[in-house]
């Protein structure tokens, strides 16, 4: 009997791997590259889902600061004057286009709210304020979009997971190690179920061996 328990608990063990709700992209979800993206422009991005359905998705790269000036592609000389912070690389479509995202527990004028607290938001309607503190404000030029079914063909070949997003991965104080940070977590989930398939194989096999034994004396 213990035997049989011991089984139960090693099979269920490898329950934790299997694809969760949060598989499901979604405005409002991250996408996480795998290492199946190795060469890609994508290489160790997370991407905040802005759009999903069936006309296709579009997201924002939350991860790549650039050295791109604000002046390089703003001509409003107040919004050059308030934002201190970096310009990230929001994806590889319309480079001349800036997006912003702020931070706010309650919905700025003429915002589109994205997850709890974190809004898309038109620039010009950004309150100075807010503008010089780069805590609640990320700008991104350009973003990253999906033909109708291509995000699902990418995902399918797992070069993406998917996660909820969270203020906190967002607005990442250090957005170079988010990548680092998001990905181990799915990995070690896959590692802990080869683990557990292999014990739960050798007890298997040890299990079967003294019936074995006894089938070769009889």
């Amino acid at each position: 009997m213990s035997r049989v328990l011991t089984l139960l608990v090693l099979a269920a063990c490898l329950l934790p791997v299997a694809v969760g709700a949060d598989e499901s992209p979604a405005k409002g979800k991250l996408l996480v590259a795998t290492e199946q993206l190795g060469g890609d422009i994508f290489l160790q991005t997370v991407i905040l889902l802005l759009h999903y359905d069936e006309t296709g998705a579009l997201g924002l790269v939350v991860n790549r600061p650039t050295e791109v000036g604000i002046d390089e592609l703003v001509a409003d000389a107040a919004v050059v004057f308030a934002y201190t912070g970096p310009i990230y690389w929001g994806g590889p479509v319309e480079m001349n286009n800036l997006s912003a995202l702020m931070k706010s527990d309650s919905a700025p004028e003429g915002a589109e709210k994205v997850i709890e607290s974190v809004y898309l938001v038109p620039l010009q309607n950004a309150p100075e304020n807010v503008l010089k503190d780069v805590s609640r404000l990320r700008l991104f030029m350009g973003y990253a979009g999906w033909a109708p079914g291509q995000l699902d063909n990418e995902l399918t070949r797992g070069s993406w997971h998917v996660l909820p997003a969270s203020v906190d991965s967002v607005f990442a104080k250090d957005p170079g190690e988010l990548w680092k940070r998001l990905l181990p977590a799915r990995e070690h989930r896959a590692q802990r179920g080869d683990e557990s398939r292999q014990v739960l194989m050798s007890a298997l096999s040890s299990s079967q061996s003294p019936l074995s034994s006894a089938s070769r004396t009889r």
